[in-house]
C-alpha cells in the first residue's frame, strides 16, 4: 500500500514586497535566479536519500507517492516558464508521482502569458493559485501590489482559454481603507469569474512585515475588526447559496474541487518543503529552510544541508495541531481518530471545556466528530486556546 506525501517548492522572487507579508520572498536580483534553481534542483535531487533515512527502513522511495506539488512563492510565474519546467521535471526523474497529481503554481495577475502556460501545462501544473487579494485598483497600491484589476481579469480570461479548468482565487478582507462597499464588489466579481475554489483570508499584521511597523498595534486606517467579520459571516452564506461549499474556515470550493495540498497540513499528513525558507513535517518533527535566498544558495552549493533549525514535537505540542488544525474543516474533528492516535478520548480529558463552549454555541458533537459552529468559526482562537496544555 502506498504512502501519499506532498512536496512544497518555494520561488521567492517578486516584482515588490506587499506591506502584509511576511513570508520568505522579496525583490531579489536577477542574476541569482539561475543559481537559486540550480540550488533548488540539487535540493530535491537528494529527497531519496532523505526519505531513505526518514523511513529508517532501509525501503527507500519505493513506498511512497507524490500526489500534490505546490509551487509558492513568492511569485513563481515571475521566472521563465522553462525554469518551472525543468524544476517539477526533477521530482519525476526522482520520485513516483500518482496518476493524476494536483500541481498546484502560485500567479500574481499579469506576470503569465500563453508560452508560460504552455510551460506550466506540460510540467503537469493543472491547478493555478491566483493573488487577486481585492477588485479595487487604490487598495492594491496602498498594499504594495503591482497588479491591476484589468489584470486580474485578464489573467483569469487567459487562463481559461489555455484549458486551466481548476482556478483559485485569493481575496483578503480587513485591508486598509476597504470598506463593506468594496467588500461587496469584491464578492460581485466572483460571481462573474466563477472560480472553482476561494480563499478568503481575514488580514493578519504580524510584526515583521511593513504594514505591521507602518500600522503600529493602533492599525489606524484598518476596518473596525467587528465590522470585518460581518463581512465574513455574510461572505459564508452568500458563497454557499450561490454553490460553493466551505470545507475550511477559509476556504470554499465547488464540489470536488478541495485543495488535496492544504488538506494535507490540516489533517497531520507529512510533508517536504524545498527552497529558501520552506518547512517540511514528518513523524514528530520540523524543520525549516535558509530564509535568505543568496545564503540558501551558498548552503547548497558547498554541500550543507538547507535546513537551519529542527525541533522534535512534544505530545502535548502535537495534540494541540492536531485539535487546531482539524477544527478548522468544516467536516470536523474525528474523535475516534484521535483516539487511536493519542490513546485517550478528548471527551475525557478535556470535558468540562468542551461542555462550556458547546453551552456558548461554539462548538458542536455529531457522533464522534467535533465541529465548530458558525459562530464558532468567528471565534476560532477563544476555542482552539482551551486545548493548550
Amino acid at each position: 500500500m502506498s504512502n501519499y506525501l506532498g512536496l512544497y517548492i518555494h520561488i521567492p522572487f517578486c516584482l515588490s514586497k506587499c506591506s502584509y507579508c511576511h513570508f520568505a520572498s522579496g525583490v531579489f536580483p536577477g542574476s541569482l535566479i539561475k543559481p537559486y534553481f540550480g540550488a533548488l534542483r540539487r535540493e530535491m535531487e537528494a529527497l531519496p536519500g532523505l526519505l531513505q533515512r526518514l523511513n529508517g527502513k532501509g525501503s527507500g522511495t519505493a513506498d511512497w507517492v507524490i500526489d500534490s506539488i505546490f509551487v509558492g512563492g513568492g511569485t513563481p510565474s515571475l521566472v521563465d516558464g522553462q525554469e518551472i519546467g525543468q524544476t517539477l521535471k526533477s521530482v519525476r526523474n526522482s520520485l513516483s508521482l500518482a496518476p493524476v497529481p494536483e500541481i498546484t503554481l502560485e500567479v500574481n495577475p499579469g506576470t503569465v502569458t500563453d508560452d508560460k502556460l504552455d510551460c506550466y501545462r506540460a510540467a503537469g501544473v493543472n491547478r493555478i493559485s491566483l493573488g487577486v487579494q481585492t477588485f479595487q485598483d487604490h487598495l492594491l497600491k496602498k498594499v504594495g501590489r503591482s497588479h491591476s484589476v484589468a489584470d486580474s481579469i485578464s489573467t483569469v480570461e487567459l487562463c481559461r482559454r489555455n484549458g486551466i479548468d481548476n482556478l483559485n482565487v485569493d481575496l483578503i478582507a480587513g485591508l486598509p481603507g476597504q470598506t463593506e462597499e468594496d467588500w461587496q464588489e469584491n464578492l460581485g466579481r466572483v460571481a462573474a469569474l466563477s472560480p472553482e475554489h476561494l480563499s478568503l483570508y481575514l488580514l493578519e499584521i504580524h510584526e515583521d512585515a511593513h504594514l505591521g511597523r507602518r500600522e503600529g498595534p493602533a492599525g489606524a486606517s484598518l476596518p473596525d475588526e467587528e465590522l470585518v467579520a460581518d463581512w465574513y459571516q455574510e461572505s459564508v452564506e452568500w458563497l454557499g447559496s450561490a454553490g460553493w461549499e466551505q470545507y475550511e474556515i477559509s476556504n470554499f470550493c465547488r464540489p470536488g474541487r478541495q485543495s488535496r495540498h492544504n488538506l494535507k497540513y490540516w489533517t497531520d499528513q507529512p510533508f517536504i518543503g524545498f527552497g529558501c525558507g520552506a518547512h517540511s513535517y514528518w513523524a514528530g518533527e520540523r524543520w525549516g529552510n535558509e530564509r535568505d535566498p543568496a545564503r540558501y544558495v551558498e548552503l547548497l552549493e558547498s554541500g550543507e544541508p538547507a535546513a537551519t533549525f529542527r525541533s522534535e514535537i512534544t505530545p502535548e505540542q502535537h495534540l494541540e495541531e492536531v485539535v487546531f488544525l482539524g477544527l478548522r474543516l468544516n467536516a470536523g474533528l474525528d474523535l475516534r481518530r484521535c483516539r487511536r492516535k493519542f490513546g485517550f478520548d478528548l471527551r475525557d480529558r478535556f470535558g468540562r471545556e468542551l461542555s462550556q463552549l458547546a453551552q456558548g454555541g461554539l462548538i458542536e458533537i455529531e457522533g464522534d466528530l467535533l465541529k465548530l459552529t458558525p459562530k464558532g468559526r468567528l471565534f476560532s482562537n477563544e476555542v482552539f486556546v482551551q486545548f493548550m496544555q
